[in-house]
């Protein structure tokens, strides 16, 4: 793995900080020098009203925050999926034009390797800002029923921590019921977007309370957890 440079930056984050998933990001910035050191300016620049605590690029990775404060990298969420700054490591990939972005993927791999066990994160909390927020992102990630991410994963998984269950339910699940409601989110009071049949095999991603993140469509959703096996 890079070294790690720190470059704590002087504004845009808050003390405190829970740590139980680690939040990946692109920073869907292409100009030719967008790079991590470029990220690294900007924030430190002044109020942008957002950060992450890592910025990785093909050649370096720099830490702006601490991992125990909160950066501002997936609080458009509110909340609502149970993943917060306050409970989070961001994780932000350069996809500058000039920079190799298979290298900065691989550079993040080996980062969030280290945080999985510097932290004794499970896989399962490996998570995209889409499943934080319903923000497509990172997006670089997100084509063909996010192929990419899902390799991402596949690659994390020799590091993963003894917490995670060699367990097939936590990729896929079968529908147990009749007919199962797809939600916008974790519960009830949210919008029916959709309805699985039994027998239906689902990719299971994260699971809030008693509710599973799942792979539907091309936007996700959530289902009750009672009714998948």
């Amino acid at each position: 793995m890079l070294p790690i440079i720190k470059k704590l930056i002087k504004f845009n984050f808050s003390s405190g900080n829970n740590i139980k998933y680690i939040v990946v990001h692109d920073t869907a910035n292409t100009d030719r020098g967008a790079d991590a050191e470029a990220h690294y300016r900007y924030f430190n620049g002044g109020d942008r009203q957002s950060s992450a605590h890592y910025f990785v690029d093909d050649k370096e990775i720099v830490q702006l925050v601490q991992d125990y404060n909160a950066s501002w990298h997936c609080g458009d969420g509110r909340g609502r999926y149970g993943i917060t700054n306050h409970n989070s490591i961001g994780v932000e990939i350069c996809v500058n034009c000039d920079c190799n972005y298979e290298k900065a993927v691989s550079n993040a791999v080996d980062l969030v390797k280290f945080l999985m066990q510097k932290y004794s994160i499970s896989i399962d909390r490996v998570v995209r800002h889409y499943d934080a927020s319903r923000k497509i992102c990172p997006e670089s990630m997100s084509h063909n029923n996010w192929e990419r991410w899902w390799n991402f994963k596949s690659r994390l998984s020799s590091s993963a921590s003894s917490q995670v269950k060699n367990n097939s339910n936590l990729t896929y699940g079968t529908v147990t019921a009749s007919v199962l409601n797809v939600r916008s989110g974790a519960g009830t009071n949210y919008k029916v977007i959709g309805q699985l049949e039994r027998g239906q095999r689902v990719r299971l991603d994260i699971k809030v309370g008693n509710w599973w993140s799942i792979y539907f469509g091309d936007h996700g959703g959530f289902v009750c957890a009672d009714y998948i096996e």
